[in-house]
């Protein structure tokens, strides 16, 4: 068994005597050889530093937990020490540059309506719902100018960022899709005319609470911030709609970083985009930005079967993953999520393609796993450059269909 089972090398790696050291975080690598081992995996306690759970995952131990992680009986290695987690907004520059820094959820907000009033005929706004713990969840909408009137689109898109909590660079990714699609507006005849034909909506952030959270408590936090009871916090929201809801790929132990919820949609995070989507006319498409795994995702991510249209799923997730290509030169991989990622139960791409939405996606951006969450903030313009390009080619899709 690949792995470190006392805690003084943890202690040594870090520099600190055992006696007298504080907590401290690693990163270990578990690998489970089946379906009930990835399962043990999770439905157990520790954080992922995985988005997924499959048969090789991240996770990030306390030293308090080391005997725990023994104990699960799986083979696991030691990776690297983290950083503590607490009190990320102390160590972070701060900056109102969405490209060169990442921002507070208040701060995202500003940016947006300065957009907004900036773009009064192009940007409106509403608000979709209201987080567990009462902060505001907004979506704004792109359309063309003389389309402004409300009357109704060719077709719809959803974009949307910050379902996971700890998944920064989502956020600044789809604020650089708003902004860029309203400066080539002016510039491209094609951009004009695609935002005359259709309306893009942008949910900022899913999960607000949850993304306050890992900047002052758990820079590793993923979940909301629901109470469970018992000084247990937090659901899955992409574990919580409800094509298939309650299968592999979650879990019903509410530690649990892949925690499902009591039921699908219990959670008003995930009600606000369901009602929202529900209420837009005409969507055909809606794409979910994680991090990080470099990956274009399609469904199912609850079964391993094949979706009706997977042909075309994979056609239009082909012409993205080469578009990303040729922006910076960095590779994804693009298919079904269950076989090219893991198994994933109740997410929000399989929810939406069930309802309807032909072209339903989670996109993993960057990286691979050298930095995993804490990606530099001197990568945030070749991602942001590198999705832009995937974006417009599947507007330009959907485009040529509707």
């Amino acid at each position: 068994m690949r792995s470190f089972t006392i805690l003084g090398v943890l202690l040594a790696a870090a520099g600190l005597q055992a006696q007298q050291a504080p907590e401290a975080w690693a990163r270990y690598r578990v690998w489970a050889h089946n379906d009930a081992e990835i399962q043990k995996l999770s439905d157990s306690d520790f954080g992922l530093f995985s988005d997924f759970v499959g048969p090789v995952t991240d996770i990030v131990v306390k030293s308090s937990q080391l005997a725990e992680l023994k104990s699960l009986g799986l083979e696991y290695a030691f990776v690297n020490l983290l950083e503590d987690p607490r009190d990320w907004a102390g160590k972070t520059i701060w900056s109102l540059d969405y490209r060169t820094a990442y921002m507070r959820y208040s701060d995202i907000l500003a940016q947006y309506e300065a957009w907004r009033n900036a773009n009064p005929k192009m940007i409106s706004r509403q608000q979709i719902g209201t987080s567990v713990q009462n902060r505001p969840i907004w979506m704004y909408r792109l359309h063309g100018a003389i389309s402004s009137d409300g009357s109704t689109p060719r077709f719809s898109v959803v974009f949307f960022a910050g379902i996971h909590a700890r998944e920064w660079i989502s956020e600044p990714v789809v604020m650089y899709l708003l902004d860029n699609l309203v400066q080539k507006s002016k510039t491209s005849p094609a951009i004009r005319q695609l935002l005359n034909s259709c309306s893009i909506y942008f949910i900022p952030v899913l999960n607000p609470d949850g993304y306050e959270y890992t900047w002052t408590n758990d820079r590793y936090w993923r979940k909301n911030r629901r109470s469970n009871g018992g000084g247990s916090y937090g659901v899955d929201l992409n574990r919580n709609f409800s094509k298939g809801f309650g299968g592999g790929g979650s879990s019903g132990n509410t530690n649990s970083d892949t925690y499902r919820g009591p039921s699908a949609f219990s959670e008003p995070e995930t009600r606000a985009l369901r009602d929202a989507v529900l209420a837009i006319p005409r969507v055909r498409g809606l794409i979910d930005f994680h991090s990080y795994a470099q990956i274009v995702l399609w469904p199912w991510g609850y079964t391993g079967s094949a979706p009706p249209t997977a042909s075309e799923l994979d056609r239009v997730g082909a012409i993205m993953q080469n578009a990303i290509l040729g922006s910076h030169g960095v590779h994804y991989d693009e298919g079904q999520c269950y076989w090219v990622l893991y198994q994933a139960s109740g997410v929000s791409m399989d929810w939406s393609y069930d309802l309807g939405v032909p072209y339903s996606y989670s996109i993993e951006l960057r990286d691979t796993g050298q930095y995993g969450f804490e990606l530099p903030a001197n990568q945030i313009i070749p991602t942001q450059e590198e999705i832009y390009a995937a974006v417009e080619q599947f507007l330009f899709q959907l485009q040529s269909k509707y």
